[in-house]
C-alpha cells in the first residue's frame, strides 16, 4: 500500500490537473453543442463548397454537429489524447528507467521486495491513474448531456464503451512504456521514444484514410482500435477493440516482467 501511496503522491498534481482540464473540456464542448444551434448554417456553407474541399473536412466534422458525435469526438480530441499520453508515459519511464538512471531503484531492490511485485504494483498504479482521469471525464460528459440534452440508456451504454476503449488504449501505451523502460536505463529516452511511436501511429491513422497506398497499415495501427465515432454509430466492434488491445497489454506485460527479472540493475 505504501508504494501505491508513493506513486500517487509523486503524480498527484498532474492527476488533479488532468482530471480538471479534461473534465471541464468535455463539459464545455457538449454544452456548446447542445445549447447553440449552429448545424444548419454550417451545413449550408459546407454544401456550397466543392466536393474535394468537403472531403477534406470528412465525416468526423459533420458528426461533430450532433450531440452523439460531439460526445464521441470530445473524447478523441488531440488535447485529451496528449494529456493521457503524458500520464501513460511518465509513470513507467520515471519509476523504472528514470530510477535506474538515478540509482534509486538499486536501493529499493536491496530491500526484501520481489521485482515482479514492484513491477505489478507500478502497472496497477498506472492503470488506476488512467482510470481516474477517464472516469471523471466520462462523468463530466454524461452530466453535461443529462443537463443540456437528454441522456438515454443507449447513449449511456455507448459512452461507457467509448470510455472503456479509451482506457484500454492508454493502458497499452503505458504497458509499451513499461516494456521499453525494462530495457533502458534513461527515463527521458524512453519517454521520447514512446511519444514518437504514438505520434507516428496517430498521423499514420489519418493519412491512411486519405491515401490509398498506405491503407494496408490500418489493421496494424493502434488507433484503428479506438474510433469513438464508429462505436457511437455501431460501425465498429467494441469486442474486437477490447480483444486486440487486451492481448497487446498482456504481451507487453509479459515481456516487461521477463526482462525486468533478468536484467542487471544498474545496467
Amino acid at each position: 500500500m505504501s508504494y501505491f501511496y508513493f506513486i500517487g503522491k509523486s503524480h498527484r498534481s498532474f492527476l488533479l490537473f488532468s482530471i480538471f482540464i479534461i473534465s471541464l473540456f468535455q463539459f464545455l464542448i457538449l454544452k456548446l453543442v447542445t445549447t447553440i444551434d449552429y448545424s444548419s448554417p454550417i451545413m449550408y456553407l459546407m454544401n456550397q463548397l466543392p466536393e474535394n474541399v468537403q472531403a477534406m473536412f470528412g465525416e468526423d466534422f459533420v458528426s461533430m454537429l450532433t450531440v452523439e458525435g460531439a460526445a464521441a469526438l470530445a473524447l478523441n480530441h488531440p488535447l485529451v489524447l496528449v494529456i493521457l499520453s503524458i500520464g501513460a508515459i511518465i509513470i513507467p519511464s520515471r519509476h523504472i528507467a528514470g530510477e535506474i538512471e538515478a540509482g534509486t531503484l538499486e536501493l529499493v531492490l536491496s530491500f526484501p521486495v520481489k521485482r515482479i511485485r514492484l513491477l505489478l504494483n507500478l502497472f496497477i498504479s498506472g492503470v488506476v491513474f488512467l482510470f481516474l482521469i477517464i472516469f471523471c471525464a466520462l462523468c463530466s460528459s454524461l452530466l453535461s448531456i443529462n443537463i443540456f440534452h437528454q441522456l438515454t440508456f443507449v447513449l449511456f451504454t455507448k459512452m461507457l464503451k467509448i470510455g472503456c476503449n479509451l482506457w484500454l488504449l492508454f493502458v497499452f501505451i503505458m504497458s509499451l512504456t513499461l516494456t521499453l523502460s525494462s530495457f533502458e536505463k534513461e527515463g527521458s529516452k524512453v519517454g521520447i521514444r514512446v511519444a514518437g511511436i504514438a505520434l507516428v501511429f496517430y498521423l499514420l491513422h489519418y493519412l491512411s484514410s486519405l491515401w490509398d497506398a498506405i491503407k494496408f497499415t490500418k489493421p496494424f495501427n493502434i488507433f484503428t482500435y479506438y474510433q469513438p465515432q464508429d462505436l457511437m454509430t455501431g460501425q465498429r466492434s467494441f469486442l474486437l477493440n477490447l480483444l486486440v488491445l487486451s492481448c497487446l497489454i498482456v504481451l507487453c506485460l509479459i515481456v516487461s516482467i521477463y526482462q525486468f527479472n533478468h536484467r542487471d540493475i544498474p545496467g
